[in-house]
């Protein structure tokens, strides 16, 4: 959750001024944005956020900013071929959700519950009424409009997709801040104290100093690596690599990215296969990362995070 938005909105109520939360809250077909994507509006428009830019944007600001938005859901075409379309040519349509705030109380409590790492949920009720948080079910992960009673669009606090970083070098910091950018929950880990340093991955959730052959006690119970997780790894070398490999392959990691040339990838997958790993070649992408011909450290974080951010939006 973009907690610009939430500050944002916070801080217009606070100076007395009439603040809207607008979502997309479903969509079909071609549209700028996906369920989820919001931004707070006040009478003299965009304050944060967005939900995709261009005609849509720009007519709901409109909307707020001259006193035609109503509470509640509003359908738009986005096919300017019908009646009420809004000028674009996407050819789908999407349900946008219009939440007048008065009071600033939820979004402190988002806020907190964010600030806090709370696995909770930001609800904004179908028919525009106040919002509320409540405990993230764990059958839902995503942006979702509930239409079970009371009717809600459910934003969870936390992103529901987690990275594993292993290894703190150059290129894992490059990771680190754009994962940040991205909003994507990340937590690194590197064997040696000045790598492993809060203050070097300050997006990171959590840096932890370990030896690589102790990542299964590091991340145990709920910080275990599940099949909605990515691994990727970057130590320094052969063996902090093979042990971090060995680690994610005995988890259900859904994505396992290995930083290294394909000669270093023939001898780590022989040497899996002789000890029994022998679905390591179908689970393990390497060399890590988009074909762009990165060099440089940010460059190559660029091709890690865009393989990430494909590997996600795959599974949807």
């Amino acid at each position: 959750m973009d907690a610009a938005i939430l500050q944002a909105a916070q801080t217009a109520l606070t100076a007395g001024h009439p603040v809207w939360l607008v979502t997309v809250a479903a969509v079909t077909g071609s549209t700028p944005q996906r369920p989820g994507a919001w931004m707070a509006v006040d009478e003299t428009g965009l304050l944060a956020g967005t939900i995709g830019g261009g005609a849509l944007e720009y007519t709901c600001i409109q909307w707020v900013t001259q006193g035609q938005a109503a509470p509640g859901l509003r359908h738009i075409s986005l096919n300017a071929r019908e009646a009420g379309a809004v000028g674009m040519i996407c050819g789908g349509s999407t349900d946008i959700l219009f939440t007048p705030l008065t009071d600033a109380a939820p979004l402190r409590a988002a806020v907190q519950a964010l600030e806090a790492r709370q696995d909770r949920v930001f609800c904004l009720p179908a028919d525009g009424g106040a919002p509320w948080l409540m405990p993230r079910e764990m059958t839902r992960t995503g942006p979702d409009l509930v239409t079970e009673a009371p009717a809600r669009m459910e934003l969870p606090i936390l992103d529901t997709r987690r990275i594993f970083v292993i290894g703190g070098g150059h290129v894992a910091r490059e990771v680190s801040r754009l994962l940040g950018q991205l909003a994507i929950r990340h937590f690194v880990a590197d064997d040696r104290a000045e790598f492993a340093a809060a203050e070097r991955f300050a997006d990171a959730e959590q840096v932890v100093l370990c030896d690589f052959a102790a990542l299964n006690t590091a991340f145990a119970g709920a910080l275990a690596p599940t099949a909605a997780d990515a691994v990727c790894i970057m130590t320094r070398g052969h063996q902090g690599d093979a042990a971090a490999v060995r680690w994610a392959l005995d988890t259900p990691a859904g994505y396992i990215g290995l930083m290294g040339s394909r000669r270093k990838r023939e001898t780590l997958f022989a040497d899996l296969a002789a000890a029994g790993y022998t679905d390591a070649p179908a689970r393990i992408t390497t060399p890590i990362g988009l074909a762009i011909g990165a060099v440089t450290p940010a460059e190559i974080a660029v091709s890690v995070c865009a393989q990430l951010v494909q590997w996600f939006h795959s599974k949807e």
